[in-house]
């Protein structure tokens, strides 16, 4: 069992990167992350305050929040991604970690599960034209989550996607990764 753990902002290429991975790797290794997350809840949660929904933080930023529902939901997931790593299932997880409360409780749940931490750092310059580019994010997410992302974490490795492809990225992760990986 191994994770690989990539965190970064939207639109900072975790997806693309752990797809890129997948292809990169000897071992097979599955997908999940945090838009699993998301996928879970009805529609009606969404937009909504007891699930997931947008707002402002106090410095007029965009920010993804979540209501009581949206975080029980979060923090099942955590849980899920945690017992399919312990269950020998080799995963690249892709996620936003948007606040201490989260960071802290994937710390905990991955507790004994060989995990790789990625950073996946990106500018902001490019974050913005991404987000632009794709038409289906939030305008502004990713400077909302830009100074809160990566705050206390530790990382094993660490990568900029500004301006690397996913697949040069996913190489220099697989060079990087320890033996047992």
């Amino acid at each position: 069992m191994a994770l690989i753990f990539l965190n970064g902002t939207t639109s900072s290429g975790k997806t693309s990167i752990a797809r890129a991975l997948q292809d990169e790797l000897v071992r097979p290794y599955c997908v999940t992350g945090i838009d699993d997350a998301f996928a879970m809840l009805p529609d009606r949660l969404h937009n909504n305050p007891d699930g997931f929904f947008f707002d402002r933080d106090e410095r007029d930023h965009v920010r993804l929040n979540f209501g009581r529902i949206g975080l029980a939901c979060l923090k099942a997931h955590h849980r899920s991604v945690a017992a399919m790593a312990r269950s020998g299932i080799d995963l690249i997880c892709d996620e936003v970690i948007l606040t201490e409360e989260l960071r802290r409780d994937w710390h905990e749940v991955l507790s004994g599960v060989r995990t790789a931490f990625v950073g996946v750092h990106c500018s902001l310059e490019e974050l913005e034209r991404r987000e632009i580019i794709r038409g289906d994010r939030v305008i502004g997410q990713a400077r909302g989550q830009f100074d809160i992302v990566h705050l206390r974490m530790q990382y094993d490795i660490v990568v900029n996607s500004t301006n690397k492809t996913p697949a040069m990225l996913a190489r220099e992760i697989a060079g990087l990764l320890p033996a047992s990986f």
